[in-house]
């Protein structure tokens, strides 16, 4: 009998909002779920919805749904939970916040898996076939990037999204940030890379020439990362992916990137306080002249898609300013500014907690644009619209237009930073007609023409400086 299976990735709260931006999440579809349904046997009836783009309440009879859930999507997917359960259908929970609050999410499935689902998934379709679901089951992080098949991309809605080549190489992060989501799914380690084999194979079924790794931190790796910058250069991809301060000490290190096809680098800088970075437990910062590597990664063509936290205890109400004057002045490309958020499972969350400083757990607004907790040196009200007011004069007119010249590349170089920043933060209304739509696979030759241009002039212009690059993701979407 041919069971039908829903794969289901429900919308984050900022979804629900006034200012959603819905090309943020019409970028690239939901990895981790194509991936699981890559092991799923083909008696099976395999559906995908992501909810960001797509409705998620189908009139199609479903018998599993399987849900991925972040920590700011938790109340819709215990409201999708239930709906499904209703209607007789089986669900199983996983992701960030069901490892990490395992007996809340109990209360709206049938099964929830702590951890990598990779290592349980067959046995927790074979308990539901048999129906002896258990309660919880607990995925194993050693050993499951070794098991990640091809994501069946076939699934997803061709329509729906600007970039749907992605790729994930590795697991894990060397360094254990007191406030990062990181640690408490995967623990403080970075896993052994799946096998460069299984990654090239997959590079090959691509179809485009753009690729977003998401990898937390990709270039941690050295020799994993140098195996993989042979296959895409081979490739002749372009990509972007995540790193953190210390590739800024080797310039050899950062153009065997370029010379690879890294076109854009998503760093967390977090703050312009050493002390605020030694309590936050990443000392790699608080040693790191941040001017500096910004210069390095520039001279060797790649762009700076920078990371900013608010809210330390550090903090005083003139850090936005400063920071968005860093920012500025040392012309980072473009940056996603957060407010300090503590995760259930995060170190920055039991010690907030035990100070009484945590204001609530509506989970909704654990979304890095909400202050959830007292902050020590300014009020919950300071934090938010000092966070609003740096995204504005980062944005502005005049600020995009001083970070874009001036740099290695000449006037080609500047034209693309305009293009990417303007096309990135001023046309929203524009996009949502696009996605609405359904012509993002017109706009992407267009978007591809206006950036297909290099971005230092010590590297000469060739069919691989022919390139996209997009706004990393990776905090807004693992929240």
């Amino acid at each position: 009998m041919e069971r039908t299976l829903l794969f289901l990735l429900p919308a984050l709260q900022e979804v629900l909002d006034e200012n959603f931006r819905q090309i943020k999440y019409s970028l690239f579809p939901p990895l981790s779920l194509l991936t699981l349904a890559g092991m799923t046997p083909v008696r099976y009836r395999i559906l995908v919805r992501d909810e960001h783009v797509e409705s998620a309440e189908m009139d199609d009879a479903v018998d599993l749904v399987a849900m991925t859930v972040y920590v700011s999507s938790a109340e819709r997917c215990y409201e999708l939970a239930d709906l499904y359960r209703a209607r007789g259908a089986k669900v199983v929970l996983g992701g960030i916040h069901p490892t990490t609050l395992p007996f809340e999410a109990a209360q709206h499935a049938d099964a929830v898996c702590i951890g990598p689902a990779e290592t349980v998934w067959g046995q927790i379709l074979r308990d539901f076939e048999n129906g002896t679901l258990q309660q919880f089951y607990r995925g194993r992080c050693e050993g499951s990037a070794a098991l990640v098949p091809p994501a069946r991309r076939d699934l997803m809605n061709p329509r729906a999204y600007l970039v749907p080549q992605t790729l994930v190489t590795s697991r894990g992060c060397p360094h254990s940030c007191s406030f990062c989501y990181k640690s408490s799914f995967w623990g403080e380690r970075y896993y052994e890379p799946r096998p460069t084999a299984a990654i090239e194979r997959e590079l090959a079924s691509f179809l485009g020439r753009f690729v977003f790794i998401l990898d937390d931190n990709f270039l941690a790796g050295r020799r994993h990362a140098r195996e993989v910058f042979r296959r895409l250069r081979n490739g002749g991809l372009l990509w972007q992916a995540a790193g953190s301060l210390d590739v800024g000490q080797q310039p050899d290190y950062l153009a065997e990137a370029y010379d690879a096809g890294c076109r854009s680098l998503f760093i967390g800088f977090e703050s312009l306080s050493p002390d605020n970075m030694r309590d936050a437990a990443k000392p790699i910062n608080a040693a790191a002249n941040y001017a500096e590597a910004i210069r390095r990664i520039h001279d060797a063509g790649i762009m700076v898609n920078a990371s900013f936290v608010f809210g330390f205890d550090g903090d005083a109400p003139d850090v936005f300013d400063r920071t968005v004057e860093f920012a500025v002045a040392n012309k980072i490309e473009t940056a996603t500014f957060h407010i300090l958020t503590p995760f259930p499972g995060t170190a920055a969350f039991v010690r907030l907690h035990a100070e009484g400083r945590i204001l609530h757990r509506i989970w909704s607004l654990y979304d890095t644009r909400h202050c959830v907790f007292r902050p020590r040196r300014m009020t919950p009200v300071q934090l938010e619209e000092g966070y609003w007011r740096a995204y504005e004069e980062f944005y502005r007119y005049g600020s995009i237009l001083q970070r874009a010249v001036k740099l290695p590349g000449g006037v080609t170089a500047a034209l693309k930073r305009l293009a990417y920043n303007i096309g990135w933060k001023k046309t929203d209304r524009l996009w949502a007609t696009v996605i609405r739509c359904g012509l993002l696979p017109a706009v992407r030759p267009i978007f591809e023409a206006i950036l297909a241009r290099a971005t230092a002039s010590r590297h000469a212009a060739t069919p691989a400086d022919q390139e996209l690059v997009v706004q990393h993701p990776a905090m807004d979407r693992k929240v």
